[in-house]
């Protein structure tokens, strides 16, 4: 049986214990199979801690979503880079997908669209801070980036949760192999 790509999620360097959870609901909400918890120590990620949102136990416990947590991020990143990855290329090709990909979602030069489909395979998506978005220790981490392209005038920047959700979203359907627009 052919499995599609799997999503996870990095959360690293998030202050606000409702972004905090948001993204935990977004996760489970789009099929993440694990979330990587690099830091975080204010957060208790027991199924059934204060910082799990209620709905989102019983989904922890019957095991259709793991949380996974570190005490460095380096560790969170190495931890990562030892999975295996379920990859298609255009070609559905595995030869350029050995690792699972941490793909930063930040507005960087070197970011790829997200209208784009950056996408290969497994990806780990790790998120910016709420004010400063993405630190250098971070980005060194990342093997890319992708970015939201936004048509209004004001700000670049989105809220966290909602940033997540968009790139979830469009990766979940890439997976299926749904025809994205």
């Amino acid at each position: 049986m052919m499995v599609g790509p799997k999503l996870y999620l990095i959360i690293t360097n998030i202050s606000k214990r409702s972004n905090v959870r948001s993204l935990l609901l977004t996760a489970a909400a789009f099929g993440c199979d694990c979330v990587f918890v690099s830091g975080q120590k204010k957060f208790d990620f027991d199924p059934d801690g204060p910082d799990i949102p209620g709905q989102l136990r019983g989904h922890l416990k019957d095991g259709f979503m793991k949380i996974v947590q570190f005490d460095r991020l380096e560790d969170c990143i190495m931890h990562i880079r030892s999975l295996k990855s379920n990859c298609r290329d255009s070609n559905n090709s595995p030869d350029n997908c050995s690792q699972v990909k941490i793909i930063g979602v930040e507005i960087e030069e070197s970011a790829s669209d997200l209208e784009d489909l950056p996408f290969t395979g497994d990806i780990a998506l790790m998120m910016g801070n709420e004010g400063q978005g993405m630190n250098h220790k971070q980005m060194a981490m990342c093997d890319s980036f992708i970015k939201i392209s936004q048509y209004g005038v004001g700000t670049a920047s989105l809220n966290v949760n909602v940033a997540a959700s968009i790139v979830m979203h469009r990766f979940h359907h890439w997976a299926r192999g749904d025809a994205v627009a």
